[in-house]
């Protein structure tokens, strides 16, 4: 399945800062300049710089899922804390928690309200793939949600198209050589607008979208994200409304909030 890539025309261009300073901070052009890319390995490094500006997100919206499994939609709170905090809740009509996901470094619970079931598993692919039927980690998966990628799990960068383009296409290649992962990034605010997850074959099984970019607190991310297995038969969709960065941590995200007799039940294999 093929979602069309939505590239950032360049603003009007001023002088470019002709050298890097020598310390390791992310680099920031002057309003209205493309942030100065020497090579794949700095480009790489700049992407790295503004994932590791984003340490937390809380969000509402709405979220689809699309699978030949299970399809659901609704309003939904978003909350993730680096390196491994993830939670879900997606709201019924009324605005009360139809659904909640908690993951951590070890485990994942996974609260079905109507049927007062909580399903608790160890933090694996394979569990989180029961709430996201999609090819992905929960490190991917937490990255996407911040409009980032997990760029630790990667290495090897190379460069397509530098220079006066309105986008770069960088190439990264996992760690363990498993598979590719190519970027386009918008050359004025160097935001990753797609992802593709490619394996040895070339064969795309994974794609992310981003759009409509705004910034809270100095830091640029994406209302709207669109995941899709590569045969686009599984889709996830998320759209913002409320976006926060880096809020602190509160003991009540690892809560949930539970009435009457609570089945717990493990995962079914």
């Amino acid at each position: 399945m093929n979602f069309q890539t939505r590239l950032y025309p360049g603003l009007a261009l001023g002088l470019i800062l002709i050298c890097l300073s020598a310390c390791a901070r992310l680099p920031i052009a002057p309003p209205g300049e493309r942030p100065v890319v020497s090579s794949a390995s700095d480009l790489m490094h700049q992407l790295e710089a503004k994932a590791n500006a984003v340490q937390s997100l809380q969000a509402k919206g709405r979220v689809s899922v699309i699978s030949p499994q299970k399809n659901y939609n609704g309003n939904a709170l978003f909350v993730v804390f680096k390196p491994s905090l993830l939670r879900v809740d997606v709201l019924n009509f009324w605005g009360q928690p139809a659904v909640a996901f908690i993951s951590t470094e070890q485990e994942i619970k996974f609260m079905v309200y109507p049927e007062s079931k909580l399903y608790r598993g160890p933090a694996t692919s394979a569990n989180l793939s029961r709430f996201i039927p999609l090819p992905i980690s929960l490190h991917d998966f937490m990255a996407i949600l911040t409009g980032r990628v997990a760029f630790e799990r990667y290495d090897k960068p190379t460069l397509a198209i530098i220079g006066q383009s309105e986008a770069y296409f960088l190439e990264l290649s996992s760690r363990d050589e498993r598979e590719r992962l190519q970027l386009t990034i918008e050359v004025q605010e160097l935001n990753i607008t797609s992802a593709r997850w490619l394996d040895l074959q070339g064969r795309e099984f994974m794609q992310a979208q981003f759009s409509d970019f705004i910034t809270r607190g100095g830091i640029s991310g994406p209302q709207q994200i669109q995941l899709a297995s590569g045969d686009g038969l599984r889709q996830m969709r998320l759209r913002y409304r409320e976006l926060t960065y880096n809020v602190p941590f509160s003991d009540e995200t690892l809560i949930l909030p539970v009435s009457g007799d609570i089945q717990e039940l493990p995962f079914p294999q």
